[in-house]
């Protein structure tokens, strides 16, 4: 039977956005009622933020360290024939990791052939790359050291969703190097949609949230995440991006590697929802917020022990007051926006910048709590095995 893709013609990037319209729905609702709990007047300091980027970073951490493990690999020869299926067939045998039993869990680097070499390299955008900005926002937020951000990144990594979730990267990309197509797509195509409304937001908050002891040092606003340093911020990267995703994309995968990629962008999705749900736990923004304040104030709690490690203080109510109001017109102006679009949740469509004074934050996720081992259960998950 054919696949949609077949059946279509469509270009891999639609591919991607209509087959993960309904997760990246889903994803979207969550982080948009969560925002007001990690901005003012709901947060008192942005420890919730230092957790989020705790989480992400291991995330591109993961797939952008592999994708160079490709790179650095020596690129086998390669007749330049294309074949209708799989990449096996024009692999050598040993090549063909993805067909080979216990493969994804032994200790070796993707293996390739030359084909979905010459494709990775011309996609491959280091100007997208995110984890040193990322590791940049946490020190500076935090003052913290390389030895202890690396420690408290290990920490973040060993939560039950956010491992399983690294371990998925791992044995994807080991299986099926294309995939990580999927994780480009989506991961960097985020910062260009809803990452611009979110920096936009959080760049207008009271300069008070965001002016610890170890910011005064810094006073450039933690948001490297959100920000490229190019002439256009990132315009014209996104666009040449794009262009050579569109043209590899066409011309060098099957329909069966496009179809493996459609099916990784519709993991990575689910596997965010599951995080989100984990930190509700974490984070006390779940179903039982009353027993993670407590721990929380016993001074076990992660959220209690970040706090303590920037240095925090309690702000000014009339600051408060002035962003309660703004955040309630900035979240209106999200959801508005949403319904015009009509929740079509294409992972590169854009938004326009939020024109509120103040507001916002970046998607809620947190690590987590190390002190007392608390793993989170779900009633449902959302990841199709």
């Amino acid at each position: 039977m054919p696949s949609k893709i077949e059946e279509t013609g469509r270009p891999l990037s639609e591919a991607i956005n209509i087959a993960t319209r309904p997760v990246h729905t889903q994803l979207n609702k969550l982080v948009i009622y969560r925002l007001p709990l990690a901005v003012p007047p709901q947060a008192q300091d942005p420890s919730n933020y230092v957790s989020g980027l705790l989480h992400l970073t291991p995330i591109y951490n993961s797939f952008e360290a592999l994708w160079r493990e490709v790179l650095d690999s020596p690129e086998p020869s390669w007749t330049g024939i294309v074949p209708d299926e799989h990449s096996c067939e024009v692999c050598e045998p040993s090549a063909a990791v993805h067909h080979s039993p216990h493969v994804l869990d032994a200790p070796h680097k993707p293996t390739v052939c030359s084909r979905i070499h010459s494709l990775l390299h011309h996609v491959h955008t280091p100007d997208l790359e995110r984890t040193d900005a990322l590791a940049a926002d946490i020190m500076s937020l935090t003052g913290w050291s390389t030895e202890l951000l690396e420690e408290q990144l290990n920490g973040a990594a060993e939560s039950p969703v956010l491992a399983a979730f690294l371990q998925r990267i791992r044995q994807s990309v080991r299986a099926r190097p294309h995939v990580l197509l999927a994780y480009a797509w989506v991961l960097y195509m985020a910062l260009f949609s809803g990452g611009r409304f979110i920096r936009a937001s959080l760049a207008q908050i009271e300069p008070s949230f965001w002016n610890t002891d170890c910011l005064s040092l810094n006073p450039d606003l933690p948001l490297r995440f959100f920000t490229f340093d190019s002439p256009q911020d990132g315009d014209e990267i996104k666009a040449s991006f794009k262009e050579r995703f569109a043209q590899s994309s066409g011309s060098l995968l099957t329909e069966g590697e496009k179809a493996d990629v459609v099916e990784e962008a519709k993991k990575i999705f689910e596997f965010m929802i599951e995080i989100v749900g984990e930190l509700d736990g974490v984070c006390g923004t779940g179903p039982t917020p009353a027993q993670d304040a407590k721990t929380d104030e016993a001074g076990g709690g992660i959220m209690s022990r970040v706090s303590k490690l920037l240095g925090l203080r309690t702000r000014d109510s009339v600051v408060i007051t002035k962003e309660r109001r703004a955040w309630a017109k900035l979240l209106d102006a999200k959801r508005k926006v949403d319904e015009s679009d009509g929740g079509s949740g294409g992972s590169e469509s854009e938004q326009p910048e939020p024109t509120t004074p103040t507001g916002g934050h970046a998607p809620t996720y947190g690590m987590k709590n190390q002190s007392n081992g608390e793993h989170v259960h779900f009633a449902g998950s959302t990841r199709s095995e």
